[in-house]
């Protein structure tokens, strides 16, 4: 069988959807850092429908820092993927917007060349929470080892922040118009947060340049939703069986996709708004209720579902138990410290992203959620319980996911088979040692203020109920360790 490419395009089934614009006399006008599935799923889909209505030089060029197979896959195929919406039925598309696809690591010069060109009007990144190097201050950590070395030679870069410096200053130096950098990663505020880490980056060796990025670089915050699982064998068959060909580069999501951008674009910009995303003004409200509500929900059934022994989110929601304490959480502790933004109803939300989650054609395994949860578990689980800290009261089951998460972690570090996250891997000598009991892992897990804040972590109430948490959970299981609490669900 052939493999998918500009050449076979045409062979592809008509059943499945493919560009429906000129490929080859569009140009490149995004440069995107960390093209792995999420943006495949996502931003890279809402440009090849915004070029399809609208037109315009907005190809992408995909840069992986590290990673070589993605480079190779999308190159081999001309950028073409296959995009399989996993819905009551499956559909296809094939997605056109990747014209150029690079890994950094082994060619740096044709990834600043990307980023300097004067076409390259947009960079965007999904790098994860860890690639943007902040400290629990959500200052630059300019301890991290990528970051340290980059700030050593800052001509040769190669963590995402370094590569972003460097272009701004080479692109200034010569007088091409100023990038619009756009951070569609997971974490509040996304676009404030890279432009800090940019400005204090470069105010290390140049203020001329900080002043320039502080002043004349666009940073819009954005929010983004779409559940994505990880590419299995049973995708690449099923898109192999829909397209009549092979895809090396093939990517998964559910039919729900969001995209909420702040207002803050130059006028010369794809035409996102009119392939679905929304351009606010009140990011900040969407994304919150987006991190606490469905992130939220995420992490709860993640890391309790993994020590009931589930292993996808539609196992973990289809447990009874964790289905009323999900629901519990969300509905009595969380909502009510959300805003809705106007048109929203907060309750119908979650209900919707409950629907969501029990959608059986999506298996998102809750191992892949799981990672990096120090990241993550900041901004999702910890405002709730400061939330109630500063009315005086105990996020009793807002607790319990933190503990959960706690116990998550010292039962794998016990058992030689340590959580995928690389801030806490970074810092592993400050950990607590496996072998203490559940309670007392807890108790100095909660007091790594890098970690957790300590008007959390060292807060009387809180740490009594973290801690009575993870010593109920190890010795009688999740299911009976809520009841022991008195967490009604």
């Amino acid at each position: 069988m052939a493999r998918l490419s500009s050449k076979t395009l045409p062979q592809v089934s008509e059943a499945v959807a493919t560009p429906g614009y000129d490929r080859s006399g569009a140009g490149i006008g995004i440069v995107h850092i960390g093209p792995g599935a999420f943006h495949r799923a996502h931003q890279a889909v809402f440009t090849d429908r915004a070029m399809e209505i609208s037109g315009g030089d907005w190809g992408i060029c995909g840069i992986s820092l590290n990673s070589r197979d993605t480079a190779q896959n999308l190159t081999a195929q001309d950028g073409l993927y296959t995009l399989a919406v996993k819905d009551v039925e499956a559909s296809y598309r094939i997605i056109g917007s990747i014209k150029r696809a690079l890994c950094a690591k082994d060619d740096p010069s044709a990834a600043l060349d990307a980023l300097t060109a004067p076409g390259t009007k947009f960079v965007t990144l999904t790098i994860t929470e860890k690639g943007y190097a902040l400290t629990s201050g959500e200052d630059l950590d300019k301890s991290n080892s990528h970051i340290a070395a980059d700030l050593e030679n800052p001509h040769a870069p190669a963590s995402a922040i370094g590569y972003l410096v460097r272009a701004c200053a080479l692109r200034h130096s010569s007088g091409v118009a100023p990038l619009t950098l756009i951070s569609c990663d997971n974490l509040p505020a996304n676009g404030d947060k890279l432009k800090a880490v940019c400005v204090q980056f470069a105010q290390s060796f140049d203020a001329a340049l900080a002043a320039h990025i502080e002043n004349d670089i666009r940073f819009p915050n954005t929010m983004v939703d779409s559940i994505t699982p990880a590419t299995d064998d049973g995708v690449w068959a099923d898109v192999e069986a829909a397209i009549s060909l092979i895809d090396k580069a093939p990517v998964q999501r559910e039919a729900f996709a969001q995209w909420i951008i702040e207002d803050n674009l130059p006028d010369d910009r794809p035409d996102w708004a009119a392939a679905g995303a929304t351009i606010t003004n009140d990011v900040h409200a969407y994304e919150t209720a987006k991190l606490r509500v469905l992130n939220g929900a995420h992490s709860t059934l993640t890391y309790l579902g993994l020590l009931a022994g589930h292993e996808t989110v539609l196992d973990a929601i289809n447990d009874p138990d964790l289905r009323r304490f999900v629901s519990s959480l969300i509905e009595t502790e969380t909502l009510p410290t959300l805003t809705a933004v106007d048109g929203m109803d907060l309750p119908d939300y979650w209900s919707k992203i409950r629907a969501r989650f029990e959608n059986p054609n999506i298996r998102h395994l809750l191992e892949q959620i799981s990672h990096d949860g120090s990241r993550k578990i900041p901004a999702r689980i910890l405002p709730v319980i400061e939330h109630y800290l500063k009315k005086g009261e105990i996020a009793k089951h807002a607790c319990f996911v933190l503990a959960g998460w706690i116990e998550f972690n010292r039962t794998r570090r016990a058992a030689g088979n340590p959580p995928t996250d690389a801030f806490l891997t970074a810092m592993e000598n400050d950990l607590p040692d496996p072998a203490l009991s559940p309670a007392e892992y807890a108790g100095e897990f909660l007091d790594l203020t890098r970690v957790i804040s300590s008007k959390i972590g060292q807060n009387p109430a809180v740490r009594d109920s973290v801690m009575a948490a993870c010593n109920n959970i190890n010795k009688s299981g999740v299911h009976a360790a809520g009841a022991a609490q008195g967490i009604p669900s």
